[in-house]
């Protein structure tokens, strides 16, 4: 088993070494703190905000080029304490970049949903809060519909699956992959996505 770890890990490295490195950590405005082992520990509940640096592209050379901002595309794997990892759905929407002297950078947000098991539990708890605090006969019959088919409200479910992530990055210009980076984070339960749907009633 140590030595499919070991050959994992070298496949990963040999890949990363394609490319230029890219810088990544979490943005200071997600972080919650920092684990014994160093790693930036983030809410099941916020945003997930990264950045990655790269060593600033060079300027175009012909007049009338217009330099687009730097993408992201990023993939997220769980990992357990004995090293193994396994790949996890993940979302990214790229928020903002600049540009500093020598050093350019792109933030991005990166969601890593609940698996559908769970998404479906805590669509279903959502709706059950909200049956509760509405009297109309017409949505309860709504609400009642939609709990028979909880996936139709996927999309509005933001909370983060909880656990020990590595999330590696790739910093694009254009569909070109100018550096590629890693960061590692733990999600810590906070609470349920209808747990403010609650407070309010």
């Amino acid at each position: 088993m140590r030595c499919v770890v070991l050959q994992l890990l070298l496949v990963s490295t040999l890949g990363f070494a394609e490319y230029p490195p890219a810088s990544c950590q979490i943005s200071d405005k997600s972080e919650l703190s920092t684990s014994a082992s160093g790693i930036a520990q983030v809410s099941n509940l916020g945003l997930i905000q990264i950045r990655c640096n790269i060593a600033a592209r060079p300027w175009p050379l012909r007049p009338g080029i217009v330099r687009s901002g730097l993408k992201v595309e990023a993939a997220a794997y769980k990992t357990s304490a004995e090293g193994t990892r396994h790949s996890v759905p993940s979302e990214v929407n790229v928020s903002g970049g600049g540009l500093s002297g020598t050093t350019e950078w792109v933030d991005f947000y990166v969601h890593i949903p609940l698996d559908p098991a769970d998404r479906d539990a805590e669509i279903r708890r959502y709706l059950a809060i909200l049956d509760r605090s509405v009297g109309d006969e017409q949505l309860q019959e709504e609400i009642h519909d939609l709990q028979k088919n909880p996936q139709a409200m996927a999309a509005i479910i933001t909370q983060n699956r909880v656990g020990r992530f590595e999330v590696e990055c790739r910093v694009l210009d254009g569909d070109l992959v100018i550096g590629v980076g890693r960061v590692g984070l733990e999600v810590l339960f906070k609470g349920h996505f209808s747990d403010a749907l609650a407070e309010k009633k």
